[in-house]
């Protein structure tokens, strides 16, 4: 019996069949060749939106930052006006001052007048302060100094060199009524005399100046102070606190005997 032969497979088929993907991958070629050129053209586009963009962003960075720069030459420049509106007041006036309060330790000192004498001759002798007006009441007494020839000494061992006043102004008063003292660090302190040194450059006196007030007078002293407050005009006695005495030699003034009367 004769053997079967199978029939021979044919390749047609499948050559065909390549070649219909070969077509279908140089289709897709094709394709992607078109797409590429699209997606660099796509992102060339997006690429100048994006240099736009960060070049905005900049623009508004330097901007905001010039403003902040003009802001801060404006402020100085207000601060210098504000310097400049004061063409009288010297540079080195320009300077913290304070109020000084010189008091007793002792609660309820009441100086005599042989004391009071005693203090303003020591001031004025080593030119710490000179006298230069007063108000005399009947109950109270105020004593106006300016600064004397040496008043750094007050305040300092060494010399002074600054053309700026050592302070403005000493006030001493003294009282057979009580007053007290509006220095937060002595509050409602009952007094019958103290010094006062207004617009001082320094907030505390040496001790050469404390000792004064012992050698002269056996007084210890203690200070407070506070910032510079506007220095108020010199008081004027009111006629019906002046002392007796001042009185009748006004109105005895020009009669015969008055001087008399005085003494």
């Amino acid at each position: 019996m004769a053997e079967k032969t199978e029939p021979k497979k044919t390749r047609k088929r499948t050559k065909k069949a390549e070649a219909e993907v070969k077509v279908e991958a140089t289709e897709a070629k094709a394709e992607a060749a078109e797409i590429k050129p699209e997606e660099k053209a796509e992102a060339a586009e997006i690429k100048p939106e994006e240099k736009a963009e960060a070049a905005e962003i900049k623009a508004e960075e330097k901007a905001e930052a010039a403003e902040i720069k003009a802001e801060e030459k404006a402020e100085a420049a207000e601060i210098k006006a504000d310097e400049d509106d004061l063409p009288d007041v010297p540079e080195n006036e320009r300077i913290h001052r304070y109020d000084i309060m010189i008091t007793s330790e002792r609660p309820g000192y009441r100086p005599p007048k042989a004391a009071v004498y005693a203090i303003v001759s020591q001031l004025a002798l080593r030119g710490l302060a000179s006298p230069v007006d007063e108000a005399i009441a009947e109950t109270w007494t105020e004593i106006y100094f300016e600064p004397g020839p040496s008043p750094h000494e007050i305040f300092l061992e060494k010399g002074y060199n600054d053309d700026a006043p050592v302070y403005h102004e000493m006030i001493m008063r003294f009282a057979d009524k009580m007053y007290f003292c509006d220095y937060s660090d002595t509050p409602q302190r009952p007094l019958y005399w103290s010094i006062e040194i207004r617009g001082a450059r320094f907030t505390t006196p040496i001790g050469a100046f404390k000792k004064l007030f012992l050698d002269a007078i056996n007084l210890r002293i203690t200070t407070a102070y506070r910032d510079a407050q506007p220095i108020p005009p010199h008081k004027t006695v009111p006629e019906d606190e002046k002392p007796v005495e001042k009185k009748k030699r006004e109105r005895g003034n020009g009669i015969a005997g008055t001087e008399v009367e005085e003494m």
